[in-house]
């Protein structure tokens, strides 16, 4: 996959009709297909990161700042969406049963007391 070069963004030609200013702008517009083209880019790229990852298991200590390749590899695999899975495990022991009440009774309308009249 070609590379995006930033700077091709960031000097729009005059010739399309782009303002020295509108960079921006046009990265917002882009921002989406950018977006895209990096995880494609990454997922591209997942399997030399895993078995970069499967390599670094034999290995004697030679290997020159092989924690750097491996941290590389395994923030690949992270985007992608492959990451050390962690699994919870719940569980609830009640120490109550479940008691159902039975149905309210409708709430009957009182009438206000009138000030005026006297209560006998």
């Amino acid at each position: 996959m070609p590379s995006m070069d930033s700077t091709i963004l960031k000097t729009p030609k005059k010739s399309l009709g782009y303002s020295e200013h509108s960079y921006p702008k046009v990265l917002r517009n882009l921002k989406s297909e950018i977006v895209s083209r990096a995880e494609t880019y990454l997922a591209t790229h997942s399997a030399r990161a895993a078995a970069k990852m499967v390599d670094m298991l034999d290995e004697d200590g030679t290997t020159p700042q092989a924690s750097i390749r491996m941290e590389a590899a395994k923030q690949i695999l992270d985007r992608i969406g492959i990451a050390k899975k962690e699994k919870l495990d719940v569980n609830v022991k009640a120490l109550h049963g479940l008691f159902i009440l039975p149905p309210k009774d409708k709430i009957k309308k009182v009438k206000p007391i009138d000030d005026d009249k006297e209560n006998i």
